[in-house]
């Protein structure tokens, strides 16, 4: 009998393929790489996805020690009012402090301006800072929505965290500047010691407490009002970007400061610049009937 090309005998029936010998089809290999590139997207979706703890610490910690820098300069005479020496006796101060301020009452003995504009300001920014590092909140502006408030609350307790550590944490006022010790008690409106009168003052009373994640949360709540309603309608009517970086910085003096803070110039908006560095919102590019890109060439 003759043998045909295989090798086998015409007449033969052909010997049954091994499934597991049988080669792979490209159909089997195209889904078996697109289920690994799907399950990748996936993975680096989640992980795009969560709030970034590590760089939302380190930021808030930078601005803490920023903060703590000018209170050293300022009142450097009281921390190192105990033998020189900052932190001296740390724990029987701390404790004399946070019982000072139970009885502190409201006012701390600051101007007005400290406790209801500048504690807004704290407040706000970290607020800032926790919505930049949450891939969920980053990219909403200001409107009516649940997702938009819901994420405004979430940054107003990152700000309550932060301001209840500046002010009665471990490494806050009360540490630095030794308010309610032995070493400097209570004082009298007229900045005299000891307290003699019915109103003492300590230097942090409960209105830090208070007025910084709800003037803080109000200060936020603001800037993104004017971003959306102000700057946006710059940007808008003119492609100035000297014009555009100014409206921005000065409709949005403290989401700047959070910029910088994260590593961003201080006009820039998430939501508007993709890449990071344009000035101006990137332009829609129109495509005519045929479905080719304007500016791109032709066949």
């Amino acid at each position: 009998m003759a043998a045909d090309s295989t090798g086998q005998e015409s007449g033969m029936p052909a010997a049954p393929v091994s499934p597991a010998a049988a080669p792979p089809s490209q159909g089997m290999v195209a889904a078996s790489s697109a289920g690994s590139t799907s399950a990748v997207g996936n993975s680096t979706s989640k992980e795009q996805s969560k709030f970034q703890w590590r760089r939302a610490l380190t930021e808030s910690f930078t601005f803490l020690v920023i903060e703590q820098a000018y209170v050293v300069h300022d009142d450097y005479r009281w921390v190192i009012s105990e033998n020189g020496v900052p932190f001296n006796h740390y724990w029987r101060d701390y404790k004399q402090s946070l019982h000072a301020w139970i009885h502190s009452g409201w006012n701390d003995g600051d101007p007005n301006m400290y406790g209801y504009v500048g504690h807004p300001i704290q407040g706000a920014l970290t607020s800032f800072i926790e919505i930049q590092n949450d891939p969920r909140s980053e990219h909403l502006e200001f409107s009516n929505t649940k997702a938009y408030w819901k994420s405004r609350l979430k940054a107003t307790i990152w700000n309550a965290v932060y301001s209840t550590q500046w002010n009665l944490g471990p490494l806050s006022e009360v540490t630095v500047e030794k308010y309610g010790t032995k070493d400097r008690p209570p004082w009298n409106t007229n900045g005299s010691w000891p307290c003699t009168t019915k109103h003492c003052y300590t230097g942090v009373g409960q209105i830090d407490i208070v007025m910084t994640p709800i003037g803080g949360f109000g200060w936020m709540v603001g800037e993104d009002w004017l971003d959306k309603n102000v700057v946006e309608r710059v940007e808008r009517s003119t492609s100035n970007h000297f014009l555009i970086d100014t409206a921005r910085c000065a409709f949005n003096p403290i989401r700047g400061g959070a910029n910088i803070l994260h590593g961003k110039p201080p006009w820039f908006r998430i939501s508007r610049d993709h890449t990071g560095l344009p000035l101006t919102p990137e332009k829609n590019k129109t495509a005519p009937a045929d479905g080719v890109a304007v500016g791109s060439p032709q066949p």
